[in-house]
């Protein structure tokens, strides 16, 4: 008799793990929404509203509006899947024109030396600190050096992801969603430094078309 009870139980055991993973990815989506819409509010921007999934579990929180005059976006996207399945947190600014100016900055590590080794080509701003914490490729080396200002190499010092101009967009972007205060922070000082950049690709159109 007690035997026959087990898969009963293992039955019961299931559904409370799974009920209690549903209800801790519902919070989760929840407090995230939340910073989403708090980090919003300190830039500007609108959250878009969303229906929840069975009346309690979010989307990926999108929010977006116009800073110095650009359109900025901030949202999540997921890589891959099961294990190797993973959330990026975003904010994209969109200049009006870039001239075909492009670039990207990442921070150094194992990833940039592999790149290296494969012939990717970085440049260096005489800035020992700026240049030992970030691999730069552009392909305007003369242009983006000059533009990179010391100021501007200052606000990159708590970013912990990446930047690049690409297909018309800047945008940075790091591993994780905005599930905390600290990166919220990060990308409230990440809008105004894709917002610059997007400035330096407008200027470099202007530069472009004399």
């Amino acid at each position: 008799m007690q035997i026959a009870f087990v898969p009963v139980l293992m039955i019961a055991g299931f559904m409370v793990f799974a009920g209690l993973a549903l209800w801790l990815a519902a919070k989760a989506s929840a407090q995230t929404r939340e910073n989403v819409r708090g980090l919003a509010g300190r830039l500007g921007l609108t959250l878009e509203p969303v229906q929840p999934v069975l009346g309690f579990f979010y989307p990926s929180p999108q929010a977006s509006g116009r800073i110095r005059g650009k359109a900025v976006r901030l949202y999540t996207y997921t890589t891959g899947s099961g294990k190797s399945r993973h959330t990026w947190s975003t904010v994209a600014a969109t200049p009006a024109v870039d001239g075909g100016l492009s670039f990207a900055l990442s921070r150094q590590g194992f990833g940039t030396k592999l790149l290296e080794l494969f012939g990717a080509k970085e440049i260096t701003v005489g800035n020992a600190a700026f240049d030992g914490a970030w691999f730069v490729q552009t392909n305007e080396p003369d242009y983006f050096r000059a533009a990179l200002l010391p100021e501007l190499q200052e606000k990159f010092r708590p970013l912990q992801g990446a930047c690049k101009l690409e297909k018309g967009v800047v945008t940075y972007v790091e591993q994780g969603a905005f599930a905390g205060e600290e990166r919220c922070q990060r990308f409230a000082r990440a809008a105004e430094i894709v917002c610059d950049l997007a400035d330096i690709a407008e200027v470099y159109a202007g530069y472009r078309g004399r």
